[in-house]
């Protein structure tokens, strides 16, 4: 199994990420040549997602450093309120850093082994991942997600490269702002379901049915491959689960995923 910093490392170092929302499709002749640049630029985010994780562990020594140094002055008596304020805006933000390092790290780990996976869990540390993202595109975010859910058997970093896929693309599709949707619920036949719901242009019908199609992209050629949603779809399937699309132009767009609970 791929970590998720190899599969998806343009939030990392920058990338314009394939959406999968068009109807452009190549010509049989040119797919070898797509695959085999697409390996190229794959190999080359490895490594330099490999390269990350190891700057990410150097970053986090100096940081620990630094906070432990910030609440050892903290504790001094009598220090001018200025200078008091000046170190707990210190250790405030090295903490904060080393939040986000430690989300990166949790990312690039390669739970390659399912289990017992909480469905919550994961689709919260994945907008806590993508948060520079959705704020960056002034993305309102609204939970919908029930409590005390049945674990589903997944491989937790599996899940969460759907879940970052799925939640990019609403992202993408929403440039001037909007909403996205997140919802959790158990079905009446005791399922797992999970929608994520945007606000974005949405999709045209005639394009619905393809949409998870190998090679089918929204994007103008040359800036998507078109194989995001078909791999989302084909580890979704790897779960035991089911993907299932709803759109119109101009109504935005609902994915709803469904999983079956882990044996008890």
């Amino acid at each position: 199994m791929m970590p998720l910093y190899q599969s998806h490392p343009e939030f990392l170092f920058g990338n314009s990420m394939d959406t999968s929302r068009a109807e452009h499709t190549p010509r049989d002749e040119d797919v070898d040549e797509k695959l085999l640049r697409q390996l190229a630029d794959n190999e080359k985010m490895a490594e330099l997602g490999r390269l990350s994780v190891g700057i990410i562990h150097e970053i986090n020594t100096p940081l620990s450093v630094i906070a432990a140094a910030s609440q050892m002055v903290l504790r001094e008596k009598d220090l001018p309120d200025a200078v008091t304020e000046m170190v707990e805006r210190i250790h405030q933000e090295a903490q904060r850093l080393s939040r986000l390092t430690r989300g990166i790290l949790c990312f690039s780990r390669d739970d390659s082994q399912s289990g017992e996976t909480d469905v919550n869990l994961i689709l919260t540390e994945v907008v806590a991942f993508l948060m520079y993202e959705i704020r960056k595109r002034s993305v309102h975010v609204t939970w919908g997600t029930a409590p005390l859910l049945p674990p589903v058997q997944a491989n937790p970093n599996l899940l969460k490269q759907v879940f970052l896929n799925l939640i990019v693309n609403s992202l993408q599709a929403m440039e001037n702002g909007g909403e996205l949707s997140l919802d959790s619920t158990l079905t009446d036949d005791a399922m797992v379901r999970v929608r994520i719901r945007d606000t974005g242009p949405g999709i045209p019908e005639d394009a619905v049915d393809r949409i998870f199609d190998p090679f089918f992209t929204t994007k103008e050629p040359g800036k998507g491959t078109g194989l995001g949603l078909f791999i989302t779809r084909r580890n979704v399937e790897k779960m035991g689960g089911t993907i299932l699309l709803e759109s119109r132009r101009g109504e935005g767009a609902c994915f709803t995923l469904v999983f079956p609970p882990a044996a008890p």
